[in-house]
């Protein structure tokens, strides 16, 4: 299959073509910057291996056509992509879009994005694309809105417990930290290196927009309401995500048998693993698995979920490209069999 990227020179962009760049089955014919338009990406990245990419281009719907693309992956910031999105109007090919404009509804979109939000009639096509839980779905699409990456590592360790009743839904509580590769490519003064190195910090506490993309999905698969609070970290690493789950079980299993559950839950998700050992950023880093370990307290009664992926792979790109071969009807696994890279 043919694609083309838009945002091409964007973190989760550069992530896309080296992984694309492996697959067996697809192809770029096209990349695609608004801003960067006629440049050489090999120049702009040196370290990028020399395919001969046609220099960037601008983004038109003719240009699409011509190039023949099959999938069009938009790796563009929110508020950005929908832009696009709109553009393409009847383009018969399929949309991946690695932004936050097509997982809400307009009004939800709007008071926690901050700006306007995409037509009501043009986000209600989209499939969420949250591989595990939504492949179907997602078979029969054509415009998928490929989750956040807090959004992944949470909902999937949430949505077991929530599908079969398992936790009380009112009370979850989460601290989840990320690499500073999750707030993209533009410099601000909380990525500046002086500011960021040697330093935790905390950010968007109750406010993070994936606050009510989880809500929304989870109600959505489980029919169940939830209400979430929600502490996003910053931490001195390239990438990952760890978040921790506090939650109240409803009924009673020993440590052992939970991590049997959800071994069954998962048992043929080729990428959730359920660990047995500490968990840690670097034992899915440079992968597209997410890794769960659970945890009881036996004073409190608790039920600790924490789970690990990479905010750039199956928070991002490593996820789009599970999505493309659901589409596709590639084996699911195509292009995604690397090992993280631990060191």
């Amino acid at each position: 299959m043919k694609c083309t990227i838009i945002g091409a020179t964007g973190y989760a962009a550069i992530e896309l073509i080296r992984m694309i760049e492996l697959h067996p089955y697809l192809e770029i014919v096209s990349l695609i910057s608004d801003s960067m338009t006629d440049q050489d990406i090999n120049l702009l990245y040196s370290f990028m291996n020399e395919n001969n990419y046609s220099r960037l281009a601008k983004f038109s719907v003719e240009h699409i056509e011509e190039v023949e693309t099959d999938i069009l992956f938009l790796a563009t910031p929110s508020g950005i992509s929908m832009n696009y999105v709109k553009q393409l109007g009847n383009w018969k090919g399929t949309v991946i879009d690695l932004s936050g404009d097509l997982r809400l509804e307009k009004t939800l979109y709007e008071k926690w994005y901050g700006h306007e939000g995409i037509d009501r009639l043009i986000q209600r096509k989209a499939t969420y694309g949250l591989t595990e839980w939504k492949r179907d779905q997602i078979k029969q699409s054509r415009l998928i809105a490929n989750p956040g990456c807090y959004a992944t590592a949470i909902l999937l360790g949430l949505l077991p417990l929530l599908a079969e009743e398992m936790i009380d839904p009112a009370q979850i509580i989460v601290h989840a930290s990320s690499g500073l590769s999750g707030a993209g490519k533009t410099l601000t003064e909380q990525t500046h290196h002086v500011r960021s190195n040697e330093n935790v910090r905390l950010y968007k506490m109750n406010r993070h927009q994936h606050i009510p993309e989880i809500e929304s999905i989870a109600e959505d698969i489980t029919g169940q309401k939830i209400m979430i609070s929600l502490a996003t970290y910053l931490v001195p690493l390239n990438r990952g995500i760890m978040a921790t789950m506090t939650l109240q079980p409803l009924v009673e299993k020993t440590e052992a048998a939970w991590r049997a559950w959800f071994s069954e839950k998962y048992e043929n998700e080729p990428f959730i693993r359920i660990g047995q050992a500490e968990p840690e950023i670097k034992s899915a880093a440079g992968s597209n698995y997410c890794d769960l370990s659970v945890y009881v307290d036996p004073r409190t009664g608790r039920l600790t979920v924490v789970s690990v992926i990479d905010n750039m792979q199956k928070g991002a790109a490593g996820q789009a490209i599970q999505n493309a071969n659901v589409v596709c009807g590639y084996p699911e696994t195509s292009g995604l069999t690397q090992q993280p890279f631990f060191i």
